[in-house]
């Protein structure tokens, strides 16, 4: 009976028709501050009239000691308390990124479906004959109207012309039961 059950399953997987592939990559630092030495901020005049603050520290990360230094400019209607936390902040991040080692993970998954309603048409060029859900609908005019004594809709295509993506716009109207065909296309 197991082994039945195992065959069952085979053909379903094989006659998937669609399939699509999501890649993810995710950086993780495995780096954290302990301890903190005295900081030790100084503002000065920047160039452009404004302000800036340095900092300067000492980081613990694991065992040992590292040296942090962190700027911000402003134009000096802050406090200086808040410029400093910036570049606190900034200094923090770049030992960081300095001493850690990241971790890359990186995850594909194959998702695959043999549903018919989620045919991708390839080209959409007058002529073309495809179910209604296979056509982008066009956001500015969604109602359907009659043209030659036919229920018509106007649709949306995207396409790459030399190294661009252009959106073109069309007409179609309904052929039979539930067939469209492409009338016009721009």
């Amino acid at each position: 009976m197991k082994r039945l059950f195992a065959l069952a399953l085979i053909p379903a997987t094989v006659l998937a028709s669609d399939c699509v592939l999501q890649d993810r990559t995710v950086s993780r630092s495995a780096v954290t501050i302990s301890e903190r030495s005295r900081i030790t901020p100084e503002v000065v005049p920047s160039v452009n009239n404004g302000k800036k603050c340095m900092v300067t520290f000492r980081v613990r990360i694991g065992a040992d000691w590292h040296s942090a230094h962190g700027e911000y400019e402003w134009a000096g209607d802050r406090p200086r308390e808040e410029a400093c936390a910036v570049a606190v902040t900034r200094a923090e991040s770049e030992v960081r990124e300095r001493v850690g080692k990241l971790q890359t993970v990186n995850e594909k998954t194959m998702i695959c479906s043999d549903r018919p309603d989620l045919d991708a048409l390839r080209s959409t060029n007058p002529g073309t004959v495809a179910e209604l859900h296979q056509f982008r609908p066009h956001p500015d005019f969604p109602r359907e109207f009659w043209h030659n004594g036919a229920p018509c809709r106007y649709f949306l295509d995207s396409a790459y012309v030399r190294s661009d993506v252009r959106t073109f716009q069309g007409v179609i109207c309904k052929i039979h039961d539930s067939k469209w065909v492409v009338v016009d296309k721009w």
